[in-house]
């Protein structure tokens, strides 16, 4: 159940001829019925801060040229500025100043703006002669939904027009007074998944009052985003499910062309039941924006199209062969149905020049253009040069400094979220992006997730090495990310069960992950992705020391023996075993070869599977169904209970359940002496099921045996 209460801001105004009338009235006793209007919205601006324990608080704003204001300070301990500004698209940057001279941004609101070389916080001033819309409740649960709204009339009191409600893209009706502006819409009997409520409204003059977007979820079990397992489709190399919109580009080279997948395809397999035997709550879809219709040079010298879909070329408009708006729609609509989110990806580093953005826009701040440099080049280094260096020459880089831009693509992810109904994003190349980027972004999902409570996700991309837990915390907070691919994690999880390193260094990694991250964040495990040799092929030892040639060379074949396959059941054992979102990327869980990119993004096969390819897919849907039904493994603690160099057993507690995870490479079965962690050690010992075999464990109540096969993974769950 979801009941969030709001109430309209106390400064909202009363109509000034109500006023007069009432005041009439009170002086000379008279009764007529005044006309009563809804009331008018307040020009006023207002900015809090909540620092109880200082003295004084000051305000440095655009609006003063950043001189210094003092801030009221409010009974409560908290500081509060107000004043009328004049509207302007920009809004006014400002930043707060404690008493000790430090300055810093205001922590309740998302967005920033660039002031020079300064990030500053934005105080968004809209045009208050626009009415507006305020969300006073909404509760969603019992297969319904309510929303009270009220309606304020701009500054000017021109009247206004009955609001405009839909459900789920559908007209439908509310109760709306035209005198005081307050609007009921209800509705019941709904099914379960997903739902959009929308209401617009306009007044007699033709302003537009912001239109409120309230998605919500009517679920048995409210859902949060460690009880997923993500999947990534790569949408033009996962399926092909209409083959009338294949279109590859002459000249360029198969692995490097079309390949026909699209979004039909997907709703395929998802309606196929495909992602519910692997346990996946979530799909992510590659970049939706239409790319180039013609082939360009990779830094091999090679002709590439835009396959992958990160060369965006048009804005709010779908890649033609990936589909149709109202397949996009259908497809999440059936994912909704089925309790699973979609996450799109989000480029926000670069586009393709020949972007009408850039047509219009690459010489007055939108890009970096200056100082250009392509990166890894002589001079313009991957690090120093991070945010401002291009990709390749013709792929003009973003600059986030300029508030035209950021307001640009933050009302295109805005257009995308509502006209595909998607539940978040993937932010592609994180660690270039200046924090403006993504603070945009959740300045788009914020405001409605303060209104419904639906969660969006949002993981960046920070492609960094081992120990990499610094370069992917500057990045996650409440107003930026909610988590990082963990690449930090996957090293060393490659290093130990594809390559037979130590368990050592992997538990490590673990150990520096439960520590390392800043509250809520909820981080993406995983053994493969679209951008590093496939598992598989690392695991049989097909990977040269140059993958990216070795795609083009000597493609590694379907691995044919059995040891790799066995190592990537451990690799998926261990992966769902962990906090977090665990990721699967497409064919990894039938085995798929391939060495470096392109040769990693083969076509997902959907017949002729060798029984070892089955018997992986079996594997990896165990562990998901295992992953749904225990609440340990989706939001539980992590405690080692024993490593050495060729085994390792960590525990995972809730507070309902326990899930234990076991290793043992030997050639010979392995005794190991555990105790269980925490409350989950119990008075006595209880029985735990190996989800991957028949076997039992008597485990709990006091230091125990845990007997470990050779050459095995187990995954234990039982009560706590």
């Amino acid at each position: 159940m979801l009941i969030v209460q709001r109430r309209a801001p106390s400064n909202e105004k009363q109509s000034p001829r109500v006023a007069l009338l009432l005041a009439a009235i009170a002086l000379f006793g008279c009764s007529p019925k005044p006309k009563v209007e809804p009331p008018v919205r307040s020009c006023e601006s207002s900015l809090r801060f909540v620092a109880p324990e200082e003295p004084a608080v000051e305000v440095l704003g655009e609006w003063e040229a950043f001189a210094p204001k003092l801030m009221t300070r409010r009974p409560d301990g908290t500081f509060e500025w107000r004043e009328v500004l004049e509207p302007r698209a920009s809004g006014y940057a400002y930043r707060f100043r404690r008493a000790d001279g430090g300055l810093e941004l205001d922590p309740l609101v998302p967005e920033t703006r660039w002031v020079g070389q300064v990030e500053q916080s934005r105080l968004r001033v809209p045009d208050c002669a626009a009415p507006r819309l305020s969300v006073t409740a909404f509760a969603a649960a019992d297969g319904g939904v309510r929303v009270a709204a009220q309606a304020f009339r701009g500054s000017t009191g021109v009247a206004l027009a009955a609001p405009v409600v839909t459900l789920d893209r559908a007209a439908a009706q509310a109760s709306w007074s035209a005198s005081t502006g307050e609007l009921v819409f209800e509705a019941t009997g709904l099914s379960l998944g997903k739902h959009t409520v929308t209401v617009a409204l306009l007044d007699t003059a033709g302003l537009a009052a912001e239109p409120l977007l309230l998605p919500f979820w009517l679920e048995d079990e409210p859902f949060d985003w460690r009880d997923a397992t993500l999947y990534f489709t790569f949408t033009d190399r996962f399926r092909n499910g209409d083959p009338t919109n294949d279109a590859p580009l002459s000249g360029v080279p198969a692995p490097a062309n079309y390949q026909g997948g699209d979004l039909a395809g997907i709703r395929q397999a998802l309606e196929e039941g495909v992602f519910d035997r692997l346990g996946v709550r979530a799909l992510w879809l590659s970049p939706l924006d239409a790319n180039p219709e013609t082939a360009w040079p990779g830094t091999d010298g090679r002709q590439y199209s835009g396959y992958h879909g990160y060369w965006a070329a048009q804005a709010r408009t779908l890649e033609r062969r990936f589909g149709t708006l109202d397949e996009l729609r259908a497809l999440t609509q059936a994912a909704h149905a089925k309790g699973i989110r979609v996450l799109a990806d989000l480029v926000l580093n670069q586009l393709h020049q020949e972007h009408p953005y850039f047509v219009a826009h690459h010489d007055d701040g939108w890009f970096n253009v200056g100082n250009a440099c392509v990166c890894g080049a002589p001079g313009c280094d991957w690090d120093t040069h991070a945010v401002d260096c291009w990709f390749t020459s013709y792929l003009p880089d973003l600059d986030w400094r300029s508030t035209p831009l950021a307001d640009q693509l933050a009302s295109d992810v805005r257009w995308w979220l509502e006209e595909g109904d998607l539940d978040g994003f993937r932010i592609d190349a994180a660690k270039h992006l200046l924090h403006t980027a993504i603070r945009s972004v959740r300045g788009v999902t914020e405001p409605i997730t303060a209104v419904t409570g639906t969660p969006f996700y949002l993981v960046g991309e920070s492609f960094t090495g081992a120990g990499g837990q610094a370069l992917l915390r500057e990045h996650l907070g409440p107003h930026e990310l909610d988590g990082s691919f963990d690449f930090p994690l996957y090293w060393p999880l490659v290093d130990t069960f594809a390559k037979d390193k130590p368990f050592g260094p992997l538990d490590a990694a673990m150990r520096a992950n439960d520590g390392a991250w800043p509250p809520s964040t909820i981080n993406s495990p995983f053994l493969g992705n679209h951008d590093l040799p496939r598992f598989i092929s690392e695991a049989a030892g097909q990977i040269a020391a140059d993958p990216s040639a070795q795609a083009w060379s000597a493609p590694p074949p379907l691995v044919t023996t059995d040891e790799p396959f066995q190592k990537a059941a451990w690799a998926f054992t261990f992966l769902f075993g962990q906090p977090g979102v665990p990721l699967v990327y497409y064919g990894d869980e039938l085995g798929l070869s391939g060495a470096g990119d392109p040769d990693n993004r083969r076509l997902m096969p959907w017949a002729g599977l060798s029984a070892r390819q089955e018997g992986l897919r079996s594997v990896v849907e165990k562990l998901g169904a295992a992953r749904q039904r225990s609440l340990a493994l989706r939001r539980g603690t992590r405690d080692t209970l024993f490593v050495d160099v060729d085994a390792l057993v960590f525990q995972r507690t809730s507070e309902r359940d326990v899930a234990v995870v076991a290793f043992n490479r030997q050639a010979t079965e392995l005794s190991i002496a555990i105790t269980l962690q925490g409350g989950a050690a119990g008075s006595s010992a209880r029985t735990f099921q190996d989800v991957l075999s028949p076997r039992t464990a008597q485990l709990g109540g006091g230091p125990g045996v845990l007997v470990v096969p050779a050459k095995s993974a187990m995954l234990l769950l039982g009560p706590r």
